[in-house]
């Protein structure tokens, strides 16, 4: 039950306040749970003393629901995309890793399975087979990689889930979450960690640089694993080395480089100036893109830098 958690709660939503079927409400969320899991436990939540404000939780959601609805149809996305094999190009995910990460990913599969997680809301089990995470130690690499993934990496699934919704003229938003009234929910006695006692900024001061340890990290912060992971996927964190950061930073900016140096005519030194970093930086990013460089010429009037020197002397 603890690994199948969300399916089973999502089942649960749809049983507040109605006669639904446990059986017609798994197969509504597309979900392979039984009947006999969700009513384990319904079963466990009633029993345990700890757990009684998860029920009033899910009425709460449940309630949310009916009042506001969702600007998501997760129904239409399940079709559409559950049997779909691929959602990103192996290459641009390879290309990024390159720019990214000393020890690169093997293979795209956990970047497919991210992408359908989010596009859809089941689990990478449920996908295409090419890309189902069909083994516990897939699973298990899956759900590693959902913390350790850096800032980059979510940028270039998020847009790619973006252009795939588009191609379907889905005007959706990539994903969402529904935001209950705070009072109401602090007032809940809910089991575990508050998943908000932690910051983003000491979040940030316990990740190492390099790579890390969850369970170090969960140490370090005075916490469960399980907030830890948390706390990653809310505020992402580069813990990729600095000079693959460095890296990054150059292939995000060399258009905008480019830009300024062939169409406005900056000089490097300009480029330079303008993104705080060094001449050569700038020089060494242009040639190893194709981009041919100007021969230096003295703007009429202006002496060259070799002849302010002899002047200066």
């Amino acid at each position: 039950m603890a690994r199948r958690a969300d399916e089973l709660l999502a089942v649960a939503c749809l049983l507040a306040g109605n006669t639904t079927s446990i059986r017609a409400a798994a197969l509504l969320t597309g979900t392979t749970v039984s009947s006999h899991n969700v009513s384990s436990l319904l079963a466990e939540l009633t029993r345990r003393p700890d757990c009684t404000d998860v029920l009033h939780a899910l009425i709460l959601l449940a309630d949310h629901l009916d009042q506001h609805g969702s600007p998501i149809d997760y129904a239409r996305r399940r079709a559409l995309f559950t049997t779909r094999s691929s959602f990103i190009a192996p290459l641009d995910w390879r290309d990024l890793q390159r720019r990214l990460r000393s020890n690169h990913l093997p293979d795209a599969a956990h970047a497919q399975r991210w992408i359908f997680h989010t596009l859809t809301g089941s689990p990478p089990r449920l996908a295409h087979p090419a890309i189902a995470s069909a083994t516990p130690s897939q699973r298990g690499q899956y759900l590693r990689f959902r913390w350790r993934i850096l800032p980059a990496e979510v940028d270039l699934l998020l847009h790619t889930a973006r252009t795939i919704l588009d191609e379907h003229g889905i005007d959706e938003p990539v994903q969402w979450i529904p935001h209950l009234d705070d009072a109401t929910v602090r007032a809940l006695r809910l089991p575990g960690p508050d998943p908000n006692s932690i910051s983003a900024a000491e979040l940030h001061r316990a990740v190492p640089g390099g790579d890390f340890s969850i369970a170090r990290l969960a140490h370090v912060l005075n916490t469960t694993t399980a907030h830890a992971i948390y706390l990653l996927s809310q505020h992402l964190v580069d813990w990729s080395p600095p000079r693959f950061r460095h890296i990054h930073y150059i292939a995000t900016r060399i258009a905008q480089w480019r830009t300024w140096y062939e169409d406005d005519h900056y000089s490097l030194q300009d480029i330079a100036d303008l993104e705080d970093t060094s001449l050569a930086t700038v020089r060494l990013a242009l040639l190893k893109y194709g981009f041919p460089l100007r021969t230096a010429v003295p703007r009429p009037g202006r002496p060259s830098r070799r002849g302010r020197r002899r002047a200066d002397c």
